[in-house]
């Protein structure tokens, strides 16, 4: 709609909600009427579960989806990251014309220093739906010196300070007995500084097995006390945010990896960075974007939460329906540990 404005093709009150809406819809119409259709050009991609994530996905399923269809259900707040870059908006990102088979858009090359962002959303039986513990920040003071990947922005010590910030949050809006729910990212699952690694030397994990009270007769090589520590760790020893949560009363719980889509939080992101994209035009500088994306959030109203966790519990739904049919089948499965191919030894981890 900006880019319309710009190009003096359509004029409208930007300031003017209602005068905006109905520019929309009449630009909507008109594109519907010369044939073009809304998305994107669907390809084919495909993805293997490994057991491990078949497993992770199960166990959140089976967790989560009596809470979303009780009576009685929990607070629960829905965390994550993301980004957005100086440069990003709306137009020429959704629409294609589906007669031409060559109308097949390049991503942009140069986008700009990015923002990056980090906020939960409450969804509660008896509390309003909101936006908590917001954060927007930038990651260096050149494009040059920002990670590629969004979220090498982010880091454990920063990770902790942030999460105890929410948990001060949550306590300060009488949020009790939640479950806090993210993904796999690496610095969601630091463990305590004092735990040991592989890497120390062997007196270190000698110690270690005695903290621990794993007995040893001390002529163990190297590797088979990691492989005794490693084990306990895993069994015993909880990241340090499930520790934090632990002890104000709440409940960490991971979405299983290659399932954003059970994440209400990821649409809140694509509204919110949705309004921003729209106002974008040539003149926008680094700043506005912080500035409309701050507004973007402050914009966003309970029930459009609400809405969202309602499209991410309808999803989990489908889900546990085609679990159930799998668990009813009336024959076996093909096994991919069958294959001699398989790579799925060891599972997948994020």
């Amino acid at each position: 709609m900006m880019y319309l404005k710009e190009m003096y093709v359509i004029d409208f009150d930007v300031e003017d909600k209602k005068q905006y809406a109905a520019s929309y819809r009449a630009v909507q119409r008109f594109l519907k009427a010369q044939g073009y259709k809304r998305g994107s050009r669907k390809g084919t991609s495909t993805y293997h579960l490994s057991t491990a994530n078949a497993l992770a996905r199960d166990t959140y399923v089976k967790l989560m989806h009596p809470h979303s269809t009780a009576p009685t259900r929990p607070n629960v707040v829905y965390t994550d990251e993301s980004y957005i870059h100086h440069h990003y908006k709306s137009h020429h990102q959704d629409l294609f014309d589906p007669s031409d088979d060559h109308d097949v858009q390049s991503k942009e090359k140069h986008k700009g220093r990015r923002y990056c962002f980090v906020a939960g959303i409450l969804d509660s039986p008896t509390l309003v739906s909101k936006v908590m513990a917001l954060d927007i920040f930038t990651g260096g003071k050149s494009r040059a010196k920002e990670p590629q990947d969004y979220h090498g922005m982010f880091d454990h010590a920063y990770y902790v300070k942030w999460f105890g910030r929410l948990l001060d949050e949550m306590d300060a809006s009488g949020v009790t007995n939640a479950l806090i729910i993210l993904d796999n990212a690496k610095y969601h699952k630091c463990l305590p500084e004092s735990t040991p690694t592989s890497g120390r030397r062997k007196s270190v994990l000698l110690d270690a097995c005695r903290l621990y009270g794993i007995s040893t007769t001390g002529n163990e090589f190297k590797s088979e006390l990691w492989d005794m520590l490693a084990s306990h760790i895993k069994a015993n020893v909880r990241p340090v945010i499930v520790e934090m949560a632990k002890n104000r009363g709440h409940c960490v719980v991971y979405t299983p990896p290659h399932h954003s889509d059970l994440q209400p939080i990821e649409i809140v992101w694509a509204i919110v960075k949705g309004e921003v994209g729209r106002q974008y035009t040539d003149m926008t500088k680094f700043a506005d974007v912080k500035v409309r994306l701050e507004a973007a959030f402050a914009n966003l109203k309970p029930d459009s939460i609400k809405g969202c966790v309602r499209a991410a519990q309808e999803k989990l739904k489908m889900l546990h329906e085609h679990l159930v049919q799998i668990d009813a089948l009336a024959y076996d499965e093909e096994s991919s540990d069958d294959s001699d191919n398989s790579s799925d030894d060891g599972g997948d981890s994020e």
